[in-house]
């Protein structure tokens, strides 16, 4: 029964030994995909164009061997200590290709690269911001700005040396604008620019959309306890600068809420007429811009 066993085992050990060699004889060809990394890269230099993510190779070798490629991440070491400023023709260098000798490399994809370098620059740019969108009748974007207000863009001297500002844009509609908007906006840059940092904060202000007008604003008196005044005239023209929904207002003939002016009749005066100064009361987002005269005649009575 052991002597059995033996056999069966030999048997099985020539079987798999000639099974290998004759698949390890038979020769295949195959691509393998290799990842490209740098090494030894010039300090200052900056490579604008021509460099790959990864290179083709065509590999051939023992049928079994080859089929094991693919289980693994190659990765070609590309040497750019030599590279200078302008173009560079670099080759991919088979004996730099990470495989054992048991394997013959048949063809590179590509096999030499063409390198655009420049010199490594960093500057200064001051964020233009812009807002796109829409906004409900009678409100406007009063401000916008960023912080912060100035950015470093890194990147080739050549496109660097070109640039005199970094843009940033939102776009965005509001039904309802609130006061405030604020929002992080990423810096969008050409191919090889890169900002620090490379987003900003934009902060957005709206406010309701104003106009300069002349109004009809009521005068009103303020008066001791048992002095009797009466003003000659009970509005005064002033210009002013108020949002379009309160100037409706008043163009249908109506008072604006909040907005008078204010006459305080001092103690002591004696019966007659009085020419005495008035302050302007204006409610929020109402601004005078002009008010001639500044004074009414108020009649004080016995």
């Amino acid at each position: 029964m052991l002597k059995n066993w033996k056999d069966i085992g030999i048997a099985l050990a020539l079987a798999i030994l000639t099974w290998y060699l004759l698949t390890g004889r038979e020769k295949v060809e195959a691509w393998v995909d290799m990842s490209v990394e740098m090494t030894n890269a010039p300090e200052g230099l900056i490579i604008r164009k021509g460099l790959i993510s990864k290179i083709e190779v065509r590999v051939r070798g023992p049928k079994g061997l080859v089929r094991s490629l693919d289980r693994r991440k190659w990765t070609y070491s590309l040497d750019v200590s030599r590279l200078k400023v302008g173009e560079n023709l670099v080759d991919i260098d088979r004996e730099r290709i990470p495989l054992s000798m048991a394997y013959e490399v048949v063809e590179v994809k590509p096999s030499r690269l063409i390198l655009s370098v420049d010199r490594l620059a960093r500057k200064e740019l001051p964020v233009v911001a812009e807002w796109r969108g829409a906004l409900p009748k009678d409100h406007r974007l009063l401000e916008i700005k960023t912080v912060p207000e100035v950015v470093e863009v890194r990147g080739a001297e050549r496109q660097v040396r070109q640039i005199t500002q970094v843009r940033v844009l939102l776009q965005n509609d509001f039904d309802e604008p609130p006061a405030l908007w604020t929002e992080d906006v990423p810096i969008k840059l050409a191919e090889g620019l890169e900002a620090n940092p490379g987003q900003v904060k934009m902060t957005l202000r709206f406010g309701p959309e104003v106009k300069a007008a002349w109004l009809r604003v009521p005068v009103r008196l303020g008066t001791t306890l048992g002095t009797t005044a009466q003003v000659s005239a009970r509005h005064v023209r002033v210009q002013v600068e108020a949002p379009l929904a309160l100037l409706r207002v008043a163009e249908a003939g109506g008072d604006i809420p909040g907005l008078a002016a204010m006459v305080k009749v001092p103690d002591g005066l004696k019966p007659g007429r009085h020419a005495l100064r008035y302050e302007l009361v204006v409610p929020e987002g109402v601004r005078v811009l002009s008010a001639p005269g500044g004074t009414v005649d108020v009649v004080i009575r016995k």
